[in-house]
């Protein structure tokens, strides 16, 4: 049975607490682009791609929850390529529901509380200031450092390890995403060890010089929990079908 998508909408920006954080500039968290007004099938989507639009439309969803939604930095015309995928989203009645840094900080749902909760961290606190909010995790990781890289290996398609830390994990910082900036300020925290989506070429230096266990595991792979959680959760509440739509981006 369809549900309405304004009580869909209602439900996620309540749940998610939209209005916490200060995002990036034109990051708009919330609904991006509406449908006819009712849900039969959510899909989740790291990215509201063209890839992933498309499979939601062949899946048969008409909503569809993602992390990175249709608008960041400056304000662009809806032509070419922008103007396919609009047409897209309307010929096949298709609406797009984003939320960025609140699904990152959110503590039952969100990328880092789940990273946290897959490791089988304890001792789990919210940490790493961004705007307004703090969006990352740090927590007490059990596992030696062997242990710790195999089992990323076997979670995460590629796993780039800069290990210059203690042999044993110990305290661990958690940013899901484009979250390098976390090796400068982990030391602060008294954090030997990070778990982050991608950094810059000169993160190797500070997590050297810091002596620092840094793992790497890309900005897509640490950012699908977040989404899959949320498009779940909406489908128990409203009783409605859900998939995700996992993309071939391998960074």
């Amino acid at each position: 049975m369809a549900q309405l998508l304004s009580d869909i909408v209602k439900y996620c920006n309540e749940r998610l607490d939209i209005g916490a954080f200060e995002d990036y500039e034109n990051a708009f968290n919330g609904l991006q682009f509406q449908n006819s007004g009712s849900v039969s099938k959510v899909a989740a989507a790291v990215d509201a791609s063209s890839e992933a639009i498309e499979k939601a439309v062949q899946r048969g969803a008409d909503l569809l929850v993602v992390h990175h939604g249709l608008f960041w930095g400056k304000t662009i015309p809806v032509t070419h390529l922008i103007y396919e995928k609009y047409k897209q989203l309307m010929d096949h009645d298709l609406a797009i529901y984003s939320c960025h840094l609140p699904l990152d900080a959110h503590p039952e749902i969100g990328n880092n509380a789940l990273l946290a909760q897959l490791l089988g961290l304890t001792e789990i606190e919210k940490a790493f200031e961004l705007h307004n909010g703090k969006i990352g995790v740090i927590g007490n990781c059990s596992m030696e450092r062997g242990a710790f890289k195999l089992f990323l290996e076997s979670t995460f398609p590629r796993v780039i390890a800069m290990e210059f830390g203690p042999e044993n994990i110990g305290k661990i910082g958690i940013v899901s995403g484009g979250s390098g900036m976390i090796i400068e300020r982990a030391s602060e925290l008294d954090v030997s060890t990070v778990l982050i989506g991608e950094c810059q070429q000169y993160h190797y230096n500070i997590a050297r010089e810091n002596h620092m266990n840094t793992y790497v595991c890309g900005h897509y792979a640490t950012e699908i929990f977040g989404v899959k959680a949320l498009g779940q959760e909406i489908a128990q509440k409203f009783s409605l079908p859900f998939e995700f739509i996992p993309t071939e981006c391998p960074l």
